[in-house]
C-alpha cells in the first residue's frame, strides 16, 4: 500500500517502515498499491497489476529478499517474485488478513503453500501472532510493528487554526476512518453524554468513511475527513485526550501515536497495544459498552500530560528501532551482512 495525494494515510505505515530501513543502509523499492479498487472487476485488475509489477521489479532489482506486508493475496504474489529472482521472502500480517484466513476454510487452503513456503513470517502483534498460529499449527512467527515515528509524533505545541472555530473543551480527538469496526458512533454517544456533564466540549475525528452521514449530525462532532498523514500529530497534541476505541486492531499502532505525542488516551481493551501502554498514559475501556468509554474518558481527562512512562515506551517502540530489528531478520534470510 503506498499513500496518494487521495488517500494520505492509505498504507503509510510501509512508506514509513520504508525510510526507516532507508536510515539504517537498506536500498528500498517499493510496489504497491496507491488506492482500492472498488467492485470485483476492479480488484481482480488491481492485484493482477500488482503481482505483475512485483514479478518485474524482483527480477530486474535482483534484491536480496522479497518483503511483503499483507497475507492474502500478497503471500502469493510475494512468492513468485521472490521466485522470480531467486530469493527468499518474508511475510507481515496486519491483522485483517489473519482474519480472512480465519473466516474461510478454501482461503486458508488456497495460501497455505505461499504462506508456509515464506522463510520467515512476521505478525505487528504477539496477540495477531497467537491468531495465526492457530490458523497455521506449527508456523513460527516473529513479532515485529512498524513502529512510531518519533520525529513527527512528539509532545509539543499545535496550532489548530486551519481547522476552523476553536474547539470547545475538553476536546477529543480519535483518527480513523468512518467504518463500523473503529466504533465511532459509540464513541460519540459517550462523548456528548461527557460533554452535557461539563457544560461543553467537542470530539473531533479525522477520516472518511460510510458511517459519515450518520455522525455529521450529532451535536458536538466534526467531521474533519481524510487529514494528511503530517497532519495527524498536530491534532493529537491539540486535544485533551484522544481515542481508539475501535471493535478489532491488527495492533493499534494510532493509540502509540497518541501516547508518543503526548496525551492522554482511552484505548480498547481487545486491541493488542493496550498490553504495551502504562495505565499512567492510556485507560483501558471494553469498547463494546458506551458507559465503559464515557468512563475512560473521564479518567483519560485526569491524566498527566507527557507521561515519562509513555514516552519511554515510545522511544521503545520507535519505527528507527523496529527498522532495526526487522533489518536483522532481513540479514539473516539473506544470509549475508548489511
Amino acid at each position: 500500500m503506498i499513500p496518494s495525494l487521495e488517500v494520505p494515510q492509505y498504507g503509510v505505515f510501509v512508506a514509513r517502515q520504508t525510510r526507516a530501513l532507508e536510515q539504517n543502509g537498506c536500498t528500498v523499492e517499493i510496489v504497491g498499491l496507491q488506492k482500492e479498487a472498488t467492485g470485483r472487476l476492479g480488484t481482480a485488475r488491481k492485484y493482477n497489476g500488482l503481482r505483475s509489477r512485483g514479478t518485474i521489479a524482483a527480477d530486474r532489482m535482483q534484491p536480496d529478499v522479497v518483503l511483503a506486508h499483507y497475507l492474502t493475496p500478497t503471500a502469493l504474489m510475494a512468492r513468485r517474485a521472490a521466485k522470480a529472482a531467486k530469493v527468499p521472502y518474508v511475510l507481515v500480517a496486519h491483522g485483517g488478513d489473519v482474519t480472512h484466513l480465519e473466516r474461510s476454510k478454501a482461503l486458508r487452503a488456497s495460501m497455505r503453500r505461499a504462506i508456509k513456503g515464506a522463510d520467515r513470517v512476521v505478525a505487528v502483534s504477539p496477540a495477531l501472532a497467537e491468531r495465526l498460529a492457530a490458523v497455521y499449527p506449527g508456523l513460527e512467527i516473529d513479532v515485529i510493528n512498524t513502529g512510531v515515528d518519533r520525529v513527527l509524533f512528539r509532545p509539543g505545541a499545535a496550532d489548530l487554526s486551519p481547522y476552523g472555530e476553536p474547539p470547545q473543551r475538553p476536546l477529543i480527538v480519535q483518527i480513523g476512518n468512518l467504518i463500523e469496526r473503529k466504533n465511532p458512533e459509540r464513541l460519540a454517544r459517550a462523548a456528548q453524554r461527557l460533554f452535557a456533564e461539563r457544560g461543553g466540549g467537542e470530539l473531533w475525528i479525522a477520516g472518511s468513511g460510510p458511517l459519515e452521514d450518520t455522525l455529521r449530525g450529532m451535536s458536538g462532532v466534526r467531521l474533519l475527513g481524510a487529514v494528511p498523514p503530517e497532519q495527524v500529530p498536530v491534532l493529537l497534541r491539540g486535544a485533551d485526550a484522544a481515542a481508539l476505541v475501535a471493535l478489532s486492531e491488527g495492533y493499534g499502532l494510532g493509540a502509540l501515536e497518541a501516547v508518543a505525542c503526548g496525551v492522554p488516551l482511552v484505548v480498547s481493551s481487545t486491541a493488542p497495544v493496550a498490553r504495551d501502554l502504562p495505565e499512567t498514559s492510556a485507560i483501558r475501556v471494553d469498547p463494546t459498552s458506551e458507559d465503559a468509554i464515557l468512563d475512560g474518558l473521564r479518567a483519560a481527562l485526569d491524566l498527566p500530560r507527557e507521561d515519562p512512562a509513555g514516552q519511554a515506551k515510545a522511544d521503545a517502540q520507535a519505527d528507527v528501532v523496529q527498522a532495526r530489528r526487522m533489518l536483522d531478520l532481513l540479514t539473516t534470510v539473506a544470509g549475508r551482512a548489511v
